[in-house]
């Protein structure tokens, strides 16, 4: 029996493209997402024409219409990154995690190593403090888990190499990192060349939820796909429903034209107080779009 794809599109996708902002870009997509006083706020990555990306506040009280700020927010290069950065130096795909009232972002750097991850935390979103660049080389994905596991505070991530999956590392203070351990999520047609963390995981009752993306090789392009698993609350390298099935697929023209065709992308998710869970994500690295659903269709679809 076919499952019923709990995801809907917004049928006024895409919400904001580059044309919307208030200054001119090549492009806007990859954006982390969060609630914070009372307004769902997305730290935009825009592109400029030189493919350098820089870090834009929007927000939103309805979570579909956005005041986007004309004001990159400062956020510092740490002496690592200004060392081993390459000409195309920039950070990317923000990851948004709120613990005790701080805000920890993950983001990914290009340096002349390859790409690796770093975080930062603030609590008003005009001021960043980098932690520390926290990976070697390759190592992207990366997204703080919302609260401490057995202790210890707890990361997704996607180290490179023949295998690009999922990984779950831990720390005591987010410098130092280890006990790491493979998400060995089942491979299907959608997701068998890459796997990585989507938007922050979200504690339920029956797990931790998370909506990460899956890749495969088309006859013209990596072909991306939003899906959804359940993690175990206390090991999150359990599985515990994975379906084979994705939630989205690029289909739309806006999702399947521009920078890199036939990708939907998200790095945040954000539920409303009417339940509503938006997941915005990008439509072919291009635009932001939104799609909707509620925790409870997701956590019904992993264990149909």
């Amino acid at each position: 029996m076919l499952k019923l794809n709990p995801v809907r599109r917004f049928e006024g996708n895409p919400i904001i493209t580059p044309d919307m902002m208030p200054f001119k870009c090549y492009s806007v997509f990859n954006s982390g997402a969060i609630m914070f006083n009372g307004k769902i706020l997305l730290l935009l990555r825009v592109e400029t024409d030189d493919l350098i990306s820089n870090f834009y506040v929007a927000e939103s009280t309805d979570g579909i219409n956005f005041t986007i700020s004309p004001n990159s927010i400062n956020y510092p290069f740490t002496e690592y990154e200004e060392k081993y950065s390459i000409d195309r130096k920039h950070r990317f795909d923000l990851r948004i995690t709120e613990i005790d009232g701080k805000y920890y972002v993950c983001h990914a750097i290009w340096t002349k190593f390859g790409c690796t991850g770093g975080i930062a935390v603030t609590e008003n979103f005009v001021d960043f403090q980098a932690i520390g660049d926290t990976s070697v080389p390759t190592n992207r994905n990366m997204v703080i888990f919302p609260e401490k596991i057995n202790g210890l505070y707890a990361r997704l991530e996607r180290p490179a190499g023949d295998m690009t999956i999922m990984w779950v590392s831990y720390s005591p203070d987010l410098i130092f990192w280890g006990k790491s351990e493979p998400i060995d999520i089942p491979h299907y047609p959608w997701n068998g060349v890459k796997t990585g963390a989507g938007a922050t995981p979200i504690k339920t009752d029956r797990g931790w939820l998370l909506i990460y993306h899956g890749t495969s090789i088309g006859c013209s392009s990596e072909n991306y796909y939003l899906g959804v698993a359940l993690l175990d609350l206390k090991n999150p390298s359990k599985i515990l429903a994975a379906p084979s099935s994705f939630i989205l697929a690029a289909e739309k023209e806006y999702e399947c034209i521009g920078q890199s065709p036939n990708v939907v992308f998200t790095a945040g998710a954000v539920e409303t107080v009417d339940g509503t869970l938006n997941i915005y994500y990008c439509g072919a690295d291009t635009r932001m779009c939104l799609a909707q659903t509620t925790v409870k269709e997701l956590l019904d679809f992993c264990e149909a």
